[in-house]
């Protein structure tokens, strides 16, 4: 049987091409299941959420995102809000998914590495990444680490897709299919 193939935000870009050998394809690739399940829909969270809250010089600081169990962090976008001239390669980022306390990264990133940069007219989309599945508790850990002599107002874009079954009927749904177990 032929699967008809996944047209939708991903396909449709004007600046990039979609060559098979590319890391965007390979990462396309492995969010197929993703792309065609109708069971979810898409959520961006943004850390930190007050865009006032700057990241003090040389330091680091945490945070906690809830999102709902059973969702996909599938992307990553860093950026400096207000058009602010700010050198990205001062700022790293770690997530650990507080259910498994695996961190997505084997080291800090450096945060030019999410950016969604521009070269010319043309802007670079979010960075796809490996779908990870989130569990109970729910939670991401976030670090972002500022190695600037000053402060600076700095967000990362966590891009989601989170269920949109209920919330008491996902855990049956993850039973049948048998990804969780009943305990």
């Amino acid at each position: 049987m032929l699967e008809i193939p996944v047209v939708d935000g991903f396909t449709y870009s004007a600046s990039q091409l979609m060559l098979p050998n590319s890391y965007r394809a390979s990462a396309l690739a492995q969010m197929e299941v993703l792309r065609r399940a109708r069971g979810y829909r898409t959520r961006w969270y943004i850390v930190p959420e007050d865009s006032d809250l700057p990241i003090p010089a040389r330091s680091q600081i945490e945070y906690q995102v809830s999102v709902q169990a059973g969702s996909y962090v599938w992307g990553l976008s860093f950026t400096a809000p207000f058009n602010e001239v700010v050198d990205l390669d001062s700022f790293y980022v770690q997530i650990t998914d507080n259910c498994t306390e695996t961190p997505f990264f084997s080291d800090y990133v450096r945060s030019q590495q999410l950016a969604p940069g521009s070269t010319g007219n043309v802007r670079r989309a979010p960075v796809l990444i490996t779908p990870r599945i989130i569990g109970e508790p729910a939670m991401l850990n976030v670090e972002v680490y500022n190695s600037l002599a000053t402060e600076t107002i700095v967000q990362l874009l966590i891009l989601v897709a989170e269920p949109s079954v209920p919330p008491g009927n996902m855990l049956d749904i993850l039973v049948q299919a048998g990804i969780e177990g009943r305990g």
